[in-house]
């Protein structure tokens, strides 16, 4: 590794910190709790594209391709940053030491259980880094100006042992947030501006469950997040669907906070491939969740992730997830080829799924989500939908998403960020629709 140090013409000022996130929410989360832990330390915080005295990097590991992405953007920040301070934390971090690879561009490599000590690491270990201290940036007026929903980790961990994944080996046990630390968390969320909370975890449905027989679960916590000043929605980010109970699906209906909105992973529509999986339900199972999920909540739209290409799926079993994703008529659906994880036991299983096949069956999966999606949204053109207001893309006109997860595309005046508007949905557009703003009273 080169040595590294400061240029002189940084000194007197505060060093900066980049950051980059690849993976999921609960990913996301994490990088926002690391840039307020620099924050308060006095760094500053610069774009993701810019050379910065630290360059931090949230890894990713959950298929080859993450993996490789996660390995590329270190290449690509060691060579734009050559005198940074690289930092490696992350999924890929725990998957590297289990199968013995190492990061040699990297200056700090933190482990995923201590990623959010990165500040107080990178000052320790470089002392030459330190600013002088700042008031907490959450503190100061106009923090989090022009951001409309927050993450908010409410559990990390999982136990599921999908036989395809490799989770549970980096992520580790369930561990469940007391109610009291995440209220506050959603307390101060609101206190900055943010309208919506998407609740978010490795294994959400599993919240709870290790603080004791008499701890409050999933639905305990919506209720109290619901309950929160200033607080106008609550979306769950994604839930196994053996873990929706009825209590939920009652909080949900009754709750005029909570998203009509439920991310419910499939991953197959083949009994026999879900039995392989190690997944604890069957496409009847799930269907009839779908179907009562539905019944209980109005316009609930249903996202999901399906994994195509799985050791032993036959083009009878693939042909069965495509009947099942027409059937239900998912709002959205993320499709996944089927990724080989070191130390699962769907690694060794016999009768992989050669590349080709997985690329065909990956693209015929996308087209019937993309027709499933259409068939959706075009259920509610003509109708006028809340939407929560963000910036458009290239500071173009105004976006948004309605309750059950439809995006939202109108001209409207930037004032509107950040408030609850109704918007007549036109006509069908890319991933969504376009709108025009309906004026108040006017509905």
């Amino acid at each position: 590794m080169a040595q590294i140090h400061r240029d002189s013409g940084t000194e007197g000022t505060a060093p900066t910190v980049a950051l980059t996130t690849l993976g999921c929410k609960v990913n996301l989360y994490e990088t926002d709790r690391i840039r307020r832990g620099f924050e308060r330390l006095g760094f500053r915080i610069v774009d993701s594209e810019c050379e910065a005295d630290v360059c931090v990097i949230n890894t990713c590991s959950v298929t080859c391709t993450a993996e490789a992405k996660s390995r590329k953007m270190i290449h690509k920040l060691a060579r734009r940053s050559p005198s940074a301070v690289l930092v490696v934390t992350g999924c890929d971090v725990e998957m590297a030491r289990l199968v013995g690879r190492s990061f040699p561009e990297a200056a700090l490599v933190v482990p995923n259980a201590a990623k959010l000590d990165v500040p107080l690491a990178v000052v320790e270990r470089f002392p030459y880094l330190r600013p002088g201290p700042t008031s907490d940036p959450t503190d100061q007026p106009g923090a989090g100006a022009g951001r409309t929903r927050a993450l908010v980790k409410v559990q990390d961990g999982c136990d599921m042992f999908c036989t395809y994944c490799s989770v549970p080996l980096t992520r580790g046990a369930v561990r469940s947030r007391p109610v009291d630390d995440i209220v506050a968390e959603v307390r101060q969320a609101a206190a900055e501006g943010r309208r919506e909370i998407v609740v978010t975890g490795v294994l959400v449905g599993a919240y709870g469950r290790d603080l004791g027989p008499s701890a409050a679960g999933l639905a305990d916590l919506i209720t109290a997040i619901c309950a929160v000043p200033g607080i106008a929605r609550v979306r769950l980010s994604s839930i196994e669907p053996t873990q929706v109970t009825d209590r939920l699906l009652a909080v949900a209906a009754s709750a005029p906070q909570f998203c009509a909105h439920l991310h419910l992973p499939l991953q197959s529509g083949s009994n026999a491939v879900l039995r392989a999986m190690n997944r604890p339900y069957t496409r009847e199972q799930y269907s009839d969740l779908c179907a009562r999920a539905r019944r209980a909540i109005p316009d609930l739209g249903i996202t999901t992730d399906i994994l195509v290409g799985f050791p032993g799926e036959t083009d009878q079993a693939h042909e069965e997830t495509l009947a099942l994703v027409r059937e239900i008529g998912f709002a959205r659906a993320h499709v996944f080829r089927y990724s080989k994880r070191p130390t699962t036991p769907a690694a060794m299983y016999p009768d992989h799924v050669s590349d080709v096949v997985r690329s065909q069956r990956a693209a015929q999966m996308a087209e019937a989500a993309r027709q499933a999606q259409a068939a959706y949204v075009g259920q509610y053109l003509g109708r006028c939908m809340d939407v929560l207001v963000e910036p458009g893309a290239g500071h173009e006109g105004l976006s948004g998403y309605t309750p059950n997860y439809i995006r939202v595309r109108f001209q409207g005046p930037r004032s509107l960020i950040g408030r609850v508007v109704s918007v007549h949905l036109d006509v069908a557009e890319g991933d969504g629709a376009l709108g025009h703003l309906v004026p108040e009273g006017a509905e």
